[in-house]
């Protein structure tokens, strides 16, 4: 335990709240009470700073016992920001159908996974700095989660707390960049969250354009939209509140009158920023078909899947072709003979897809 740590953390968490200062006595830091709190003139708070005594902490507790009351906040909260020096981030989802008990496990575990990859592709998008992307398992995200760790549900609420790292580093500094800690990752979740409900789903008719994603390129996110989005969902379009609680942070962004539409503009903003980062290319393809798809061949709804170098990588290309192109490449693939594919090629997460096709030559 860092006793000189805890007693920064109290002090700059009754600063941050308008505490002032009064007296350093040989015991006691004496606080006075913002006004707004009207307390009477004569009240004080000793804070007890003799960090090298064995009751410190018992005495550093009492004080936040005081505070917890003052705010009717919860102990629990503050002893993990003040004496594990964590911060905490609390979701509160309104569903009028939990009155008594608990949530039912179902919803209860959905809640849990859904929050877990919301806080993991916060971590990617701070250590990424990229509006979208595929891998979601980086080796930051992942030391970012086993610092995270979730309190216990009270009885008849969905209010999900979770103690955050705060300044332990999760990305080591290099030449080229800086460390990130875990506060970082915290704050961006919270600002691109503000910014999804302030600027997305709260407007009628939603449509990104470059200017508005530019102006907003710190806080685009396509993988925290995603995850959002389904947190909504899941949640049945219920209010809820997403607060994050520091030493000098109490921050909260509000969803509210959440429905189907309104959670929709998440989809069209995911797809508008995908259209935009997409790597479009045109390619002249060799390669070998390694699977037919179609249900009927008398359709034009038919798939090949071929693989094939594209820039000197070995690639999979995924091919619609019409009804008379699936009969021609039947024999194709039967026959074990080579393909050509000139086409306009969209990359996507493990394949490329043809947008256009220019020209197919079946041998």
């Amino acid at each position: 335990m860092n006793t000189q740590l805890i007693l920064n953390n109290l002090n700059e968490l009754l600063i941050a709240r308008n505490w002032k200062l009064e007296e350093r006595k040989t015991k006691y830091n004496i606080f006075v009470p913002p006004v707004d709190l009207n307390f009477e003139k004569s009240y004080k708070l000793f804070v007890y700073n003799q960090i090298t005594y064995a009751d410190f902490e018992k005495e550093i507790i009492k004080d936040l016992d005081i505070i917890s009351q003052i705010y009717n906040e919860d102990i629990e909260e503050l002893n993990s920001i003040v004496i594990e020096d964590k911060q905490i981030l609390t979701l509160h989802i309104e569903k009028d159908d939990i009155v008594n008990g608990r949530p039912s496990i179902p919803f209860f575990n959905k809640l849990m996974n859904n929050s877990k990859d919301l806080l993991q592709v916060a971590a990617n998008f701070t250590v990424k700095q990229t509006p979208h992307y595929f891998d979601d398992k980086t080796e930051e995200a992942e030391r970012y989660l086993n610092y995270c760790n979730f309190f216990k549900n009270d009885v008849g609420s969905l209010i999900t707390k979770i103690q955050l790292p705060n300044k332990e580093e999760i990305k080591e500094t290099n030449l080229f960049s800086k460390p990130i800690e875990g506060s970082q990752i915290n704050k961006k979740l919270l600002d691109v969250t503000d910014f999804i409900n302030r600027d997305i789903i709260a407007l009628n008719n939603f449509e990104p354009s470059d200017d508005f994603l530019l102006t907003n390129q710190d806080f685009v996110s396509v993988n925290v939209a995603e995850k959002l989005k389904k947190l909504y969902t899941d949640a049945e379009y219920s209010n809820i509140d997403i607060s994050l609680k520091g030493i000098t942070i109490n921050e909260v962004s509000k969803a509210e009158g959440l429905n189907k539409e309104k959670v929709g503009n998440l989809t069209k903003f995911s797809r508008i920023v995908k259209e935009k980062m997409k790597d479009i290319s045109t390619n002249i393809v060799y390669g070998k078909i390694v699977e037919l798809k179609s249900k009927d061949v008398d359709s034009d709804k038919n798939t090949i899947i071929v693989v094939g170098k594209i820039k000197n990588v070995q690639s999979t290309i995924t091919v619609e072709l019409s009804s008379e192109q699936i009969k021609q490449a039947s024999e194709t693939f039967k026959n074990n003979k080579p393909v050509e594919i000139n086409a306009i090629l969209e990359k996507e997460k493990t394949q490329y897809k043809v947008k256009d096709l220019i020209d197919l030559k079946l041998y």
